[in-house]
């Protein structure tokens, strides 16, 4: 009789799974703002805009949201790394989903704020 080793079941981890569903909403919201409400507003003048104007209270609000998210993406991130039962693979796809949704929100702050270009260093 030929013994295998225990092999635990794989548990998902938490993470992992913050990171995508963070990730998920991040492109949700800086999508609608910068890609399909202008579109929407050129086709439907009457139709109510869904993102927020630069100078008010609910465009702050929703710069604090999305800058806390990206930290707590990137801290996600790394912890993420350095955690030993995750597949490698799933590592490299949340890294590259993280990054993706980091630079569409600088895009969004750039698109939302007016800011024409962002600066260069």
């Amino acid at each position: 009789m030929v013994s295998s080793a225990f092999q635990p079941p794989s548990r998902k981890s938490l993470t992992l799974s913050l990171t995508r569903l963070l990730t998920a909403a991040l492109f949700a919201i800086t999508v609608e703002n910068v890609w399909i409400d202008p579109w929407v507003r050129f086709h439907y003048p009457d139709f109510p805009s869904l993102a927020p104007e630069p100078p008010g209270i609910p465009w702050l609000a929703t710069f604090a949201a999305i800058g806390i998210v990206c930290v707590v993406l990137l801290v996600g991130q790394i912890l993420l790394m350095r955690r030993a039962g995750v597949s490698l693979r799933s590592k490299l796809v949340a890294g590259a989903s993280v990054a993706a949704a980091v630079a569409l929100s600088v895009l969004w702050f750039c698109v939302t704020s007016g800011i024409s270009h962002a600066p260069r260093l």
